[in-house]
């Protein structure tokens, strides 16, 4: 199951859908409420709505007697963690894009303090979002449509949502593929070293990806992505019950 990041579509991991489902993998997308309409969408739901959408969606994967895998691209990589430690559903295996556990933008721990000027967000009730789109490929770019703008709230909840996949990472005890890109601008590569340290697993392997930045599903090596990502979990499916083969 195949989880986008704050603010984008679940356009942004077809590139792996489509490499999964072509190594054999059952795959499906889940569009987080709010996202992939307009940026007011957000002011009305948070982070209890996100989750629930991807329980949601691995309690149909389990119906159908699957095993399920979770991947998720920054945000969407801290609702797989959550999902996995809190155990409503049941998850076999992890794969963390960009993990979003530590932000380099240092700014947006301010806004719920600036939130609470008065007037502040009755004249602006949308916050700019400046820079790049995280892709340094201008196709890829080009093929990941996000918001430009986020209502107040959507900052709070992504803020909290970051404190909360935090805190439960010691309960983390499925495998763990975490992938990252040295040039990432949005998330520091660093979170490799803060989950190698801090999950719970006994199984965690790691890859920094060398000319992509923060959107690595759609960026320069997103081929290199998949072809992670399907030896990890061809690995993890191949191995005995509650053991797989770590590699550090």
């Amino acid at each position: 199951m195949l989880v986008h990041g704050f603010t984008a579509t679940a356009d942004e991991m077809r590139p792996l859908g489509d490499a999964l489902a072509g190594a054999g993998f059952h795959v499906i997308g889940v569009q987080l409420p709010g996202h992939g309409t307009e940026p007011d969408a957000l002011a009305g739901v948070g982070a209890a709505e996100w989750l629930a959408a991807v329980e949601g969606a691995i309690d149909a994967l389990r119906r159908e007697g699957r095993s399920v895998a979770v991947a998720g691209m920054s945000m969407g990589a801290l609702l797989a963690l959550v999902a996995a430690a809190e155990r409503r559903q049941p998850v076999a295996a992890l794969v963390l894009c960009g993990t979003a556990l530590t932000l380099t933008n240092r700014w947006i721990q301010w806004l719920p303090v600036v939130e609470r000027i008065p007037g502040v967000a009755r004249r602006w009730p949308l916050i700019p979002r400046g820079g790049m789109r995280g892709i340094s490929d201008p196709a890829g770019r080009t093929a990941s449509p996000t918001y430009d703008a986020i209502p107040w709230r959507a900052a709070r909840e992504l803020l909290a949502l970051i404190d909360r996949a935090r805190a439960v990472l010691p309960r983390v005890t499925q495998p763990v593929l975490a992938l990252h890109g040295r040039e990432d601008r949005t998330v520091p590569p660093s979170v490799l070293d803060l989950l190698e340290k801090r999950v719970g697993t006994t199984t965690f392997e790691a890859h920094v990806l060398e000319r992509s930045w923060h959107v690595i599903t759609m960026d320069v090596e997103r081929a290199r992505v998949a072809e992670l990502a399907i030896d990890f979990l061809e690995r993890v499916e191949g191995a005995p019950p509650g053991r797989a083969e770590p590699t550090v």
